[in-house]
């Protein structure tokens, strides 16, 4: 990984698994005081102002040429920028062209912000924008600074969705460059998915780019490794046509980089295939029945993260009280693992929640992003033990292939920057990870969007009265409303509660994936009323007509406990954008499943007791409460993320592979 600001040299010749030479913790800890002050010169406000005073004074000089010309200056630029170290006036020169080809292509110019954005991701920041800021063009900026130095340079967002719309929406600016773009989505036949990749720059969804390179490292791996390396000298053949997919890891952009490097990484990624053995239907239904039946003095007390496992010495008891108990209860390690299997199951895994049963499959969704992942599966006995409850047939067993954590894979590109609307949480850690600093780039114009109300009901039937009564009175104004939840189940509860009144409306989850562009597309008319998941968070740019914007703009209404703060920062972020007016409500239940799972069960009644004496005191206290416990939550997992780094660093350190660079 390049430490420095440098533009790093392309690895084309040096596509050995792992394809890039990867940088242990420890060893970036040490990165020089050099790097970090050449790095602190380019985030300076001088050096943010010296840029863009030379791009904006630049504007006009490249109007006079032709397409051909234009293309021409901007690699010679590229090249220039290749030869020495990165300077400040060769980042204008090739940001100049960059902004010339978007008013080309979009009649408009960067704003200042957006080309201070530039430097910062360019020169490797985690760059802070706000929600609306056009972090989608401004990804141009430091996409053109390294494919035209030479670099592969792949964009990473959340989603497949998001992947293609913002491929299609720089493509006409890049192109003028004489960068290729290609889209990687999943389900793409291997041609067509060969030739995004070979492209200069490639857009694609992070699980859909390390599953790709997973299954190439396991084809690979099953060929010779011995093989593979003779390949490259010329000898032999592993590749078909074209060679690896996954080899030019140079230059990585991550957009909503908090998603993709922290809340993705905890836990790896994994590349599973069918097995013959499988468990028997009667084995899994019996485990099921036990867990629901079994008393509470056989589980443990329950860790941070609220998993309880079984007291060793209660299972032989609990395997004697099973009558015509299967064969597969014999094995005392299996009929273990099964139980606590069983038992994760039944407390975490609710169906319209964290899954959805779609064509007789069990098909995840994603809790970041609120959409479905067909490609992914549970571990071994929640699987089953899910799809035994909801009356489909039990799969098979799956054996591991090969894995790979987000951390160790983004840490072997030569370069990474990203950008995010909620860096501000997880700056910590995403900075010690990766040795990147991180910088806030200041708003185009003043954020209008206010915090107007904050409820706390008892039950969901009250939350979800004042929610449509609320929906009601903003539509009257002529606003747009967008009702943000955490499930698939809730979305379908408030849906119905709206056509108990008759009130229209869309929905948004993820049994509408097909439908979300033509929703999104609607959600900002006036007295239109929306109700989504996570599915809106990230990247979901709703357009408002100006009779909007004049009656008050977007309102947000949020219905649910969500898992982190970024993640209602996410939401409510729909609403301001751009300088808009904006404005957001938050509303909890005390029944919420997700409330009980971050507060604890006990908290309910002290709660009900405070908002007796007090609803003003109660609802302070509980959005303070509830803040501090997410926050406890979050260092669980952050220590939890880091003892996977931590032992696939010793892991790599055991097995690696090693070459001179």
């Amino acid at each position: 990984m390049v430490l420095a600001p440098d533009i790093p040299a392309p690895r084309d010749a040096l596509t050995l698994f792992p394809p890039e030479r990867e940088i242990l913790a420890s060893e970036k800890r040490e990165w020089g005081l050099v790097n970090r002050w050449r790095k602190l010169q380019f985030r300076t406000k001088s050096a943010r102002m010296k840029l863009v005073a030379l791009v904006t004074g630049a504007r006009g000089t490249l109007a006079d040429l032709s397409p051909d010309e234009l293309r021409e200056h901007a690699i010679a630029a590229g090249v220039t920028l290749a030869a020495g170290p990165v300077t400040i006036k060769k980042l204008a020169s090739v940001m100049t062209a960059v902004d010339e080809a978007l008013f080309r292509a979009r009649g408009f110019r960067f704003h200042d912000t957006q080309l201070q954005a530039g430097l910062l991701l360019s020169t490797g920041h985690f760059a802070e924008m706000a929600t609306g800021e056009g972090k989608t063009l401004t990804a141009t900026l430091p996409i053109a600074v390294h494919g035209l130095a030479g670099c592969g340079v792949h964009v990473v967002t959340v989603n497949d969705y998001l992947a293609e719309r913002d491929a299609e929406e720089v493509t006409p600016i890049l192109e003028q460059l004489g960068l290729s773009v290609g889209c990687a989505i999943h389900d793409m036949e291997p041609p067509a998915k060969q030739q995004s990749y070979s492209c200069n720059v490639t857009y694609c969804a992070n699980k859909e780019l390390v599953f790709d390179y997973l299954r190439e490292r396991a084809r690979v791996e099953r060929a010779s490794p011995l093989a593979y390396r003779l390949q490259l000298s010329g000898i032999g053949r592993v590749f078909d046509q074209n060679g690896p997919l996954v080899n030019r890891l140079d230059f990585v952009l991550i957009d909503e980089a908090d998603s993709v490097l922290i809340d993705e990484a905890n836990i790896p990624l994994i590349l599973t295939e069918p097995v013959d053995d499988s468990l028997s239907q009667e084995f899994v239904g019996q485990a099921i029945d036990l867990v629901a039946q079994a008393p509470e003095d056989v589980w443990e007390t329950a860790d941070a993260l609220g998993y309880r496992g079984l007291r060793p010495e209660a299972l032989i008891r609990l395997i004697q009280e099973i009558p015509n108990a299967a064969p597969e209860w014999k094995s005392l390690a299996i009929a273990e693992e099964m139980i606590s299997q069983a038992r994760m199951a039944q407390d975490r895994f609710t169906k319209d929640v964290h899954y959805i049963v779609d064509e007789d499959k069990i098909v995840l969704v994603d809790p970041q992003t609120g959409r479905p992942t067909p490609d992914r599966t549970l571990p071994w006995g929640v699987q089953q033990a899910i799809e035994y409850r909801e009356g489909i047939d039990v799969s098979s067993n799956r054996a591991v292939i090969a894995k790979q954590s987000f951390q160790n894979f983004f840490r072997r590109y030569h370069k990474l920057a990203g950008m995010s609307g909620t860096i501000k949480e997880v700056r910590r850690e995403l900075s010690g990870t990766y040795s990147t600093p991180i910088a806030k780039v200041p708003t185009h114009r003043p954020v209008q969007r206010k915090l107007l109300e904050r409820h706390v009901f008892e039950t969901t039937e009250q939350k979800l009265a004042w929610a449509i009564a609320r929906a009601d009175r903003m539509a009257a104004d002529g606003r747009s409303i967008l009702i943000g939840v955490s499930s698939v189940l809730l979305s379908e509860q408030v849906s119905e509660a709206l056509k108990a009144v008759g009130r229209q409306h869309d929905v948004l989850n993820a049994r509408r994936l097909d439908e979300e562009a033509d929703i999104v597309a609607e959600a900002g008319r006036a007295g239109r009323v929306t109700v989504v998941t996570n599915m809106a968070g990230r990247g979901t740019d709703i357009k408002l007509p100006q009779e909007v914007k004049d009656a008050g703009g977007l309102h947000v209404i949020i219905l649910d406990t969500l898992d982190t703060s970024r993640l209602e920062r996410q939401l409510y972020g729909r609403a301001g954008r751009q300088g808009d007016p904006g404005s957001y409500d938050i509303a909890h239940s005390l029944d919420e499943p997700e409330l009980a799972r971050i507060t604890g069960k006990t908290y309910q009644n002290l709660i009900c007791s405070l908002l007796v004496l007090s609803k003003t005191f109660a609802v302070h206290f509980h959005f303070s409460y509830v803040e501090w416990r997410r926050n406890r939550l979050q260092k669980h997992r952050r220590n939890r993320r880091m003892k996977l780094l931590k032992s696939e660093e010793k892991r790599n350190e055991l097995l690696a592979f090693t070459r001179a660079d």
